[in-house]
């Protein structure tokens, strides 16, 4: 069974790490947000497909938190063309301008 659960030792930034039967297989950090974004620094793991769920961790994490708002500070090219397909960014921005409204489409319009 697959866990993400959150690293609540690191408080200067939002980390949560996948584990499958107590060992590691992926994670993702994001900072915490100053201006109501919050900020997708870094994201892997041993599957590409595992990048959906870890991203919608931290992105549920902040819409129960009132953000709104995600940048993806991604630079790997691979993981953008993943995170494109995803439906989390679009070819021209790297920003999820409503995780309100991400969460509200049907998972076909993806």
């Amino acid at each position: 069974m697959i866990t993400i659960l959150r690293d609540t030792e690191i408080a200067d930034k939002l980390v949560f790490n996948m584990e499958e039967d107590g060992r590691r297989i992926g994670g993702i950090t994001a900072k915490l947000p100053e201006d109501g974004c919050i900020e997708i620094v870094s994201l892997e793991s041993e599957k590409e497909l595992y990048y959906d769920g870890l991203c919608r961790t931290v992105l549920a994490y902040a819409n129960i938190r009132g953000i709104d708002r995600a940048v993806f500070d991604i630079t790997d090219e691979r993981q953008l063309y993943r995170l494109r397909g995803f439906g989390f960014i679009t070819p021209d921005s790297n920003v999820l301008e409503s995780i309100t409204e991400f969460f509200s489409r049907d998972c076909a319009d993806a």
